[in-house]
């Protein structure tokens, strides 16, 4: 199996820092479910992708720290640090939080939970 440490620093890098959407189809099994998102959100990449994308609109310099990572078996923990500016406001956004992720056995995330603060 790839190193799932490497694979998610990869995907927030490229995702949140890259704004680069399309690493949700690489990464994402159509199977993902996001425990984080809304009682009766559609799992696969796609709710990712509109909420991400929505939060580009919402703090367009959005930029992510991975600060620590941690991995066992098929799991990854990371803490998170996001900043940047509102766009209706300007006004300083920031937020820290961790992140669990769990992958199957061909690298791909199938499941996310998350607390910020």
């Amino acid at each position: 199996m790839r190193d799932l440490k490497e694979i998610a620093h990869h995907y927030f890098e490229r995702l949140l820092n890259g704004k680069d959407l399309t690493v949700c189809d690489e990464v994402l099994a159509e199977s993902y479910v996001d425990h984080a998102a809304p009682s009766g959100s559609l799992r696969g990449p796609e709710p990712t992708k509109t909420h991400v994308s929505q939060m580009f609109r919402e703090i367009p310099d959005l930029k992510a720290e991975v600060v620590d990572i941690l991995a066992e078996s098929n799991k990854v923990a990371a803490r998170v640090r996001w900043t940047g500016h509102c766009q209706d406001s300007g006004d300083p956004s920031e937020k820290e939080g961790i992140v669990i992720l769990h992958f199957n056995a061909d690298g791909q995330m199938v499941e996310r939970w998350s607390a910020y603060s």
